[in-house]
């Protein structure tokens, strides 16, 4: 391999599969507070719960950070526009003492579990979001596992608006969840960045208010790149 002049090859600022048992918190990962908005109907105030971040298993056997999506705050039905809030998640992944560098590359493995709705206009939209802390916006989308028809679509912006549920999708229906299955995106961003730290905010803003039970998410194969210039 030849290099130009005064360029390095890439290095490995962080990589994480999150290996460890179920429970484990890592210092450089936080779970901001979930915070939900009131509903149409009056019956329920907007709040806010601890969200930890934290090492989970799914039922297949694959390690991850998650289940997020937030806390179960709408308990009994009617389950309708009226009654559904949005809950709203971001966790961050920072890392400090970067060396020199002009960009770089995240790569990661998106778990979207469970009866996620894209943009069904009664249950979504169910939308995920990457950010850099500071920065610009590297995704803002929505993802579905629910294969409706008829006027009820369920369609997902991922990778282009108006696209089938599970559309782009690495894998699914392979981690073992029953409740509408499951889809694994693996996505890949770069970006120039010259810091000595970075901020990345992995966020959601989920519709209905069932808890994780319902719809969660979660992060696996963290791998995080540097292309150093000198």
């Amino acid at each position: 391999m030849i290099l130009a002049a005064g360029r390095l090859p890439a290095a490995e600022i962080y990589r994480n599969a999150f290996r460890d048992p179920p429970g484990t918190a890592y210092r450089e990962w936080s779970g901001d507070d979930c915070v939900w908005t009131a509903n149409r109907e009056g019956s329920l105030a907007a709040g806010s719960a601890k969200c930890p971040a934290a090492v989970a298993i799914s039922p297949a056997g694959t390690h991850f950070l998650g289940e997020f999506g937030g806390p179960k705050v709408l308990s009994y039905p009617p389950y309708d526009a009226d009654h559904f809030t949005t809950v709203r998640q971001t966790v961050r992944l920072k890392l400090e003492r970067l060396p020199t560098h002009r960009q770089v590359s995240v790569s990661f493995d998106l778990l979207i579990l469970k009866s996620w709705d894209g943009n069904n206009p009664i249950y979504g939209p169910d939308r995920w979001m990457l950010s850099i802390a500071g920065g610009g916006v590297l995704l803002d989308t929505t993802f579905s596992n629910n294969f409706k028809t008829g006027r009820d679509l369920s369609l997902q912006d991922y990778p282009v608006p108006g696209s089938r549920p599970q559309a782009g999708a690495t894998r699914v229906t392979l981690q073992g969840y029953p409740f509408f299955g499951d889809s694994t995106y693996h996505l890949s961003f770069t970006f120039p960045h010259s810091g000595t730290s970075l901020v990345l905010e992995f966020s959601s803003a989920l519709r209905e208010g069932k808890g994780t039970a319902d719809e969660s998410w979660g992060l696996a194969n963290v791998l995080i790149r540097s292309d150093e210039e000198q």
